[in-house]
């Protein structure tokens, strides 16, 4: 499975967090850096976001109320390192999940 079906995957299934998004291509690439996950992370949600498949929410941990970050800080979001850490009880973290368009394109997507 690429990449990209691996983080998208995520995102239609459930509300992922960020760090999240390391956790499933570590399960990939069990063998590389944190740091190298977390830029391959970064780079695809980037693109996914752009091209309107998912979005990004803010999220009360452990799972209370999500709300919707605007397309124009969702971005600045996904550049800053901290976004990626997992958050502690109580703490608000960084969701993502797919649109309707990234459902339609994860179920085109080949291996």
């Amino acid at each position: 499975m690429n990449d990209t079906k691996t983080l998208l995957w995520a995102a239609v299934e459930d509300y992922a967090g960020l760090w999240e998004a390391v956790w499933e291509l570590r399960s990939v690439h069990p063998g590389a850096s944190t740091e190298s996950l977390e830029s391959t992370a970064q780079e695809i949600l980037t693109k996914l976001l752009v091209e309107g498949r998912i979005e990004l929410f803010w999220c009360e941990e452990p799972y209370g109320d999500i709300t919707l970050i605007p397309q124009a800080q969702a971005r600045q979001i996904l550049e800053s390192s901290t976004a990626w850490d997992e958050p502690t009880e109580n703490a608000v973290s960084v969701r993502f999940s797919a649109t309707e368009a990234g459902e339609d394109h994860y179920s085109h997507l080949e291996g």
